[in-house]
């Protein structure tokens, strides 16, 4: 009876992941370039005979519970997360008529010098910094292929190729690249992101064009992720019921089918 119960601890586990995931997207529905996450489940097959820890402790009682836990052995099937998978597609256009705003339309990520290295991001909601270094809204320069970025007023231009005109000069090209795998590609907060892969594998965007006067908007559509969290929601409700019928089982098998009667 006891191993029953840990089907749907796990679902209400996997569920809960979900429940983390969905509520994420919706709290960035109006958050500029940001890209939705969803999870997948996978079965868990059983492992009847896999690494079960002695039931009896040492003599001297100092063995490190590392070696003890986690308990492993399960033999039903169960359900575990598979991966987060991140929805990449285009957002919705926002027209602003703001030059410090830029769209990406295409495959592509702007680069970004952060305190802690270059991270990317799709969010083009620019500002000018006291110095007149293009930043991002968090206030960290935007990289153009020659460095930062300088332009002496508000008055640029950004064509469909990133580049930076000034008094009919160019001035720099924005530093726009793209990535081999995007599953390497970590959320890090501020709505950037840090690549953990092989730095050979990142490459000028190609296929991407800029938009200035538009911002990219979320592609989280908030009517699905609604209907998702309401599906979640449910289904964690379930197995939280499931788990708790099969402790008032084990509570009664306990207590009254094991009485001893006179």
């Amino acid at each position: 009876m006891l191993n029953n119960i840990y089907v749907p601890v796990a679902g209400a586990l996997a569920q809960e992941r979900a429940l983390e995931a969905i509520s994420n997207n919706l709290a960035n529905v109006n958050t500029v370039g940001f890209k939705g996450d969803a999870v997948a489940f996978t079965l868990l097959n059983p492992e009847p005979n896999k690494n079960y820890p002695s039931a009896i402790p040492p003599a001297n009682f100092k063995e490190d519970m590392s070696s003890v836990f986690p308990l492993r052995g399960n033999e039903m099937n169960s359900v575990g997360v598979a991966t987060v998978e991140r929805d990449f597609s285009q957002g919705p256009a926002i027209h602003t008529q703001n030059a410090h705003d830029v769209m990406l339309q295409g495959d592509g990520f702007l680069s970004v010098q952060t305190p802690e290295g270059v991270r990317y991001t799709r969010a083009g909601d620019l500002s000018l910094t006291n110095d007149g270094v293009l930043s991002s809204k968090m206030g960290d320069p935007i990289m153009g292929e020659k460095g930062l970025v300088y332009v002496r007023s508000t008055d640029f231009k950004i064509n469909a190729q990133g580049e930076i005109f000034q008094d009919g000069q160019m001035v720099d090209r924005l530093k726009v690249v793209t990535f081999d795998n995007k599953k390497e590609l970590e959320k890090v907060g501020n709505n950037y992101y840090h690549f953990g892969g092989d730095e050979k594998t990142i490459k000028p965007a190609a296929n991407c064009r800029i938009e200035q006067g538009f911002l990219e908007g979320s592609n989280v559509n908030a009517v699905k992720s609604m209907t998702s969290m309401i599906v979640a929601h449910r289904s964690y409700e379930a197995y939280q019921k499931a788990v708790s019928n099969y402790d008032k089982m084990m509570e009664k098998s306990s207590n009254v089918i094991g009485e001893v009667r006179a």
